[in-house]
């Protein structure tokens, strides 16, 4: 969590007249100031606050000053509204309370003092929407085409302490199938970068940048390797679904749009072949399909594809069948291996292999027939082109 020093200061003073130890979140219920926390049972209040409290419902103080509540594992509560001059609620100042309902009721100086800390509280997020606003342009810069831009947005990034200084960054593109995304989906996946930032900034000593191309697909920029299934968990939440991911190679910081063109053929990948990539794809493991994915293969026909794949696409239509010689051709023409991964008998097998021998033209055993079908299939498959099965 990032410090702001004049919303912490009067925070503090503020806690020492109450002599009560005092906490600042955010519209979303997330912890952005706090006093200073002493006693052990303080400490162990402030961690369960950090912890929880964006899991918390929103206080009643919709028509009220504040509420007094006792959330989960916190003893009675008043949450006290912050509101903008327009009269929005734009967080809540909270204060441990006792049990009776004297101790309960707040001193005036209590309201008089919340809008100062909605001041400051509104000081905060202008300069932190200034601040994520100069990062995205900067990130956006990094990957762009132009030479000079790059290395400009690389110079500031660093001079100006916004990224780490590390010897080697990694690239993230994010993003929904562009297919048949709809303008929630895409708005999403600036929802999944805003995530990804906060969550490594409240969990790590790293230092991040992200932003949203004009296209909706997202960036970040890593000061180091990223861990995939960190990146999928924040994924995998319902309220950024279905955004996708991929992973860029390292590279030197001024060289970040090699490692971004990279992550954004992993991604490409993961969404034309959903069900065989993860949530998250990097670019050392998507394979074959992260090449083939350079290619406009959304926009493929049929009459695109190689003869042999055409003619076989024509002619079966069964997905069992399909599914069958692209089990086959994966496993390398190994007949038991293939009738173990389709778990089907080795005749049943042999009886489905002599069906599509009847229309391939050509020996199934000659290597190059072999790595025809084997890529045309796979083209096939990510253009859309295969019945499922």
């Amino acid at each position: 969590m990032e410090r702001f020093p004049e919303l912490d200061d009067t925070l503090q003073d503020l806690s020492e007249v109450l002599d009560r130890r005092l906490v600042v979140v955010d519209e979303s219920m997330h912890v952005v100031a706090y006093s200073i926390h002493e006693s052990p049972e303080d400490r162990t209040r402030l961690f369960h606050l950090l912890t929880h409290s964006d899991s918390w419902p929103a206080p009643a103080t919709a028509t009220a000053p504040y509420s007094v509540d006792t959330p989960p594992g916190l003893r009675p509560t008043a949450f006290v509204r912050l509101l903008d001059p327009q009269k929005h609620i734009i967080g809540h100042l909270l204060v441990p309370v006792g049990d009776t309902t004297e101790d309960a009721t707040l001193p005036e100086t209590l309201t008089a003092a919340a809008e100062q800390v909605a001041e400051l509280l509104l000081a905060r997020r202008s300069e932190e929407t200034g601040r994520m606003a100069r990062s995205h342009e900067l990130t956006r810069d990094l990957v762009t085409d132009d030479p000079s831009t790059r290395t400009a947005a690389a110079e500031a990034l660093l001079a100006e302490r916004r990224l780490s200084s590390s010897p080697h960054y990694c690239a993230v593109t994010l993003g929904v199938d562009p297919r048949s995304a709809t303008r929630l989906e895409h708005e999403k996946t600036s929802q999944a970068v805003a995530r990804t930032l906060r969550f490594v900034r409240e969990t790590s000593t790293a230092t991040v940048v992200g932003g949203v191309l004009d296209d909706h697909t997202g960036v970040l920029v890593f000061p180091r390797p990223v861990v995939a299934e960190r990146l999928a968990r924040i994924l995998r939440s319902p309220q950024v679904s279905p955004v996708r991911a991929g992973i860029g190679p390292l590279t030197a910081l001024t060289d970040m749009h090699l490692s971004f063109a990279r992550a954004r053929l992993a991604w490409r990948a993961s969404w034309l072949a959903p069900t065989d990539h993860d949530v998250v794809t990097s670019w050392e493991s998507v394979g074959l399909d992260g090449t083939l994915a350079r290619l406009p293969v959304e926009d493929f026909t049929a009459d695109d594809l190689p003869p042999a794949v055409r003619d076989l696409v024509g002619a079966v239509d069964s997905p069992a069948l399909i599914s069958t010689l692209e089990t086959y051709l994966d496993a390398g023409g190994d007949a038991q291996r293939t009738a173990r991964l389709l778990h089907i008998h080795r005749s049943t097998l042999y009886y489905r292999l002599d069906k599509l021998r009847a229309i391939i033209d050509g020996d199934l055993s000659d290597g190059v027939v072999r790595r025809e079908l084997h890529t045309g299939l796979r083209l096939a498959r990510l253009a859309g082109l295969l019945p499922r099965q």
